[in-house]
């Protein structure tokens, strides 16, 4: 069975919290890239393409000084201008930044973590079904589908 991965967005390496979700991660076999965006900073494009379509405030860290500094609780700012301040300022972000194949999640809510890593209550990977995107055995479920609208 191929391992699964994710990649994790730390920002400097002091916080305790994000090393337990790191610990806990790894425990469970999940191969983790880690980056910390305090020394490989992100550009602009990396972080349209982490974002996406997502709301940005799930992104900000409302603790930061730089939040209040900014006056983002007030600010009506377009997200371009938003996506530039980041950059300008990675302190904005909330961190750990967990990423996995299409999913993504913010924090250090393990229970968020697991259920988005398929980590059991164990702490251990769950097993995937072997035949998980299986054209065949996608078309034997939509068969059965029509079949059973069909009576």
């Amino acid at each position: 069975m191929v391992p699964r991965r994710a990649k994790m967005f730390v920002y400097g390496n002091d916080d305790v919290r994000c090393q337990e979700v790191q610990k806990f991660i790894e425990g469970a076999g999940i191969l983790l890239e880690v980056r910390d965006t305090k020394e490989d900073p992100f550009h602009h494009q990396e972080l349209m393409n982490l974002i996406g379509f997502l709301n940005i405030s799930h992104f900000l860290n409302k603790m930061s000084e730089s939040y209040t500094k900014h006056k983002l609780d007030e600010a009506k700012l377009s997200r371009e201008e938003m996506i530039q301040l980041i950059l300008d300022d990675h302190s904005l972000l909330r961190y750990p930044i967990l990423q996995s194949t299409r999913l993504i999640t913010v924090g250090c809510d393990q229970d968020k973590i697991a259920n988005m890593l398929q980590i059991d209550a164990n702490g251990q990977a769950e097993e995937l079904p072997k035949d998980i995107g299986n054209r065949q055995t996608a078309r034997r479920h939509s068969s059965r589908k029509r079949s059973a609208v069909s009576n």
